[in-house]
């Protein structure tokens, strides 16, 4: 019984040093099947995700800016008016029949003012006549030539002349007033019938009609709102920790049902982040030729960064140890294992740091998870 357990023991220790010996020699003779690839250079992109939502820059609601009734809306719903061009009419007749009436009251005041200045000018006639005869018998009164009462009479008539000419200046000052007072009532009736057929001084897209024709619309009543289809911008809430870096001027990848759509750049970053969301608003102008419409969400790929460098396929760079990244390269059929240090990464390939070591050798890009340092590489072409 001893012989026999003895027999197995040295069976067991020679298999396991046969064992020993042929995994040694399998793994100093293994060759692993890989693919190289060199350095190459390639555009890097650090770039950031969000939400931005399509707005007009230049918009607003066009209201009645005077009470009557709606005669005609000149636009329908969709419709482009061009800049200047009028929207709608309100009270046209009324308003007319005003300006008439006040271009009438002008005229009224210009006549009466007129009659004014013709009594100023003979008052001034009889004063000048008044004040000959005054100085003429003062020195015949001095003479003893004329009675005190007669002189008397020529003083009086002087002074009453030169009260009457006081009182013409003054009905001519009024009637002067009078004069502005319905210039400015014209004016004023001209600038209500220019007011009730209001325009934009751009090129409006026409959004949405809240009265129609024939209806009452008071002062302040809103008729129409309008866009301008040119000035279309994507807004967009950004958290504040990207504030430093969102400067105007960064480019802006616009896409929407997965497509991409436009590119811009950024031209307004809030100066104050929101205390309630922690969030800032960036907007980015869209092409006058853009076709998304007011209201539309689109994703957006904002590129923080972007610069050419060497790189190579992501999966080639493998982490290693103490936190340091790898890649094997090929030499002399031989894998060598080689620190690197990388920087972005964008569309599959990996920005190599300081790579002129490796340019212009073989770096292993497919097979390197079963790679270790020192095997024998058999290259797939």
């Amino acid at each position: 019984m001893k012989k026999h357990i003895l027999y197995s023991f040295i069976f067991v220790m020679l298999f396991l040093g046969c064992s020993k010996e042929t995994q040694q020699k399998t793994a100093k003779d293994r060759k692993v099947k890989v693919q190289t690839a060199s350095l190459q250079e390639h555009v890097f992109r650090e770039i950031f995700r969000a939400q931005g939502m399509v707005e007009a820059a230049r918009k607003g609601t066009i209201s009645s800016f005077v009470s009557g009734r709606i005669d005609k809306i000149f636009y329908e719903e969709g419709s482009i008016a061009e800049a200047g061009e009028s929207l709608f009419q309100v009270d046209l007749e009324n308003l007319t029949n005003r300006v008439e009436l006040a271009q009438k009251d002008l005229e009224v005041m210009k006549a009466s003012r007129l009659s004014m200045q013709q009594g100023v000018k003979l008052a001034q006639v009889k004063l000048q006549k008044a004040e000959q005869d005054f100085k003429r018998n003062t020195q015949l009164y001095k003479a003893n030539v004329v009675s005190t009462d007669t002189y008397e009479q020529i003083e009086t008539g002087f002074n009453s002349a030169k009260v009457t000419l006081e009182g013409a200046i003054a009905l001519e000052t009024a009637a002067a007033a009078k004069e502005q007072q319905a210039e400015t009532a014209l004016k004023l009736a001209r600038k209500t019938l220019d007011d009730s057929h209001p325009s934009v001084p751009y090129r409006a897209l026409i959004l949405e009609k809240y009265k129609e024709e024939s209806e009452f619309a008071g002062a302040g009543t809103p008729i129409l709102s309008v866009e301008d289809p040119a000035s279309r911008e994507i807004s967009c809430r950004i958290s504040a920790i990207y504030w430093e870096r969102l400067k105007p001027g960064i480019t802006i990848d616009v896409y929407f049902g997965g497509k991409k759509v436009c590119q811009s750049s950024i031209y307004f970053r809030a100066e104050a982040i929101d205390p309630a969301s922690r969030t800032f608003e960036i907007k980015a102008k869209l092409p006058s030729d853009t076709s998304l419409k007011s209201g539309t969400l689109c994703d957006l790929v904002i590129i923080m960064d972007e610069h050419s460098g060497w790189g190579i396929m992501s999966d080639a760079v493998l982490p290693g140890r103490e936190g340091h990244m790898n890649v094997f390269l090929n030499e002399d059929g031989v894998a060598k294992e080689t620190n690197v240090q990388c920087g972005l990464s964008s569309d599959g390939f990996t920005e190599i740091l300081s790579p002129e070591p490796l340019i212009g050798k073989e770096v292993i890009v497919r097979g390197q998870a079963f790679v270790r340092e020192g095997d024998k590489l058999e290259i797939e072409r």
